[in-house]
């Protein structure tokens, strides 16, 4: 009952904030394959086998097994395989990425670039996985999850609110100080943190992740609600990475004992890994400024 009521509560939000626009939903070979992913009685042959008869899906965990953000010795060619490499857990956490990256509308909107979203998203997942793997290695690949969806809701704003919406990532990102959430409440009495748990509600996300998402500016959340690697990276702007690269090292340092040596490190090597992402999966990259 709790369930169906959150679920109601989410939809009515997510209508409100949407202005009308329709709320995007997943493919039907995705949430097949998910429902797949979720049966703990199902093998990985058989996922292997769900893989292989969607083209798409084939096509696009192929590409980004074999990128180098995966760090594979030699090349997979056969989707069985990379199935079993990458185990459920971690299949899954990509299926999800791809079906939300394709859910997700990117209207060409004054303030909103694709790229530059992208590539902060991926940024997010990458850093959050890197320095998990280093305070909290179990939740490696949630956290790789829950970093890249951290902002998910943004581009839903942008269609559905163009002017309003566009005045204000103009005014985020023309501040260095500037905190979106913050200039969201401000100007809209809720924040792109909330939609984006209504959203995760939507689309039936695992509880762990709806949380994580829906906390993600909480930075006094507990740590089973948002672990630290999450807190970390949702400092990063979506500017250029220097923009919040020291206060996350600082954060680091100062919150977890992360050395700034090794956190200088990791975050230049998931910037690289996010860019490796990001054009294996075909993405927009940046404009030029």
């Amino acid at each position: 009952m709790l369930d169906r009521y959150r679920k109601k509560k989410a939809k009515k939000k997510l209508a409100e904030a949407l202005k009308g626009e329709a709320i995007p939903s997943f493919r039907q070979g995705t949430l097949k394959l998910l429902q797949i992913l979720r049966q703990e009685d199902t093998t990985l042959e058989q996922v292997g086998e769900a893989v292989h008869w969607d083209p798409g899906l084939f096509l696009r965990v192929l590409q980004v097994v074999n990128s180098a953000a995966f760090g594979l010795a030699r090349r997979v060619d056969d989707v069985r395989h990379a199935v079993h490499m990458m185990g459920r857990s971690k299949l899954e956490q990509l299926v999800l990425a791809m079906a939300v990256q394709d859910s997700l509308p990117m209207p060409p909107t004054s303030g909103f670039d694709p790229g530059r979203f992208w590539e902060a998203a991926f940024f997010r997942a990458t850093a959050s996985r890197n320095i998990a793997q280093e305070l909290h290695p179990a939740d490696a690949e949630r956290s790789f999850t829950a970093g890249l969806l951290q902002d998910m809701a943004v581009p839903l704003l942008v269609r559905a609110r163009p002017e309003a919406y566009g005045e204000i990532l103009e005014a985020w990102h023309g501040s260095s100080e500037a905190r979106l959430f913050e200039l969201e409440r401000e100007a809209l009495g809720w924040s792109h943190d909330e939609l984006g748990e209504h959203l995760a509600v939507e689309w039936n996300l695992p509880p762990e992740l709806v949380e994580a998402i829906g906390l993600h500016h909480s930075p006094d959340a507990p740590d089973e609600s948002l672990s630290p690697a999450l807190k970390l990276v949702a400092l990063h702007q979506e500017k250029e990475l220097d923009d919040s690269q020291q206060a996350i090292i600082e954060s680091g340092r100062s919150d977890y004992g992360l050395a700034p040596d090794w956190m200088v490190d990791t975050l230049r090597v998931s910037r690289e890994q996010a860019l490796e992402l990001v054009g294996a999966l075909d993405l927009p990259r940046r404009k030029a400024s």
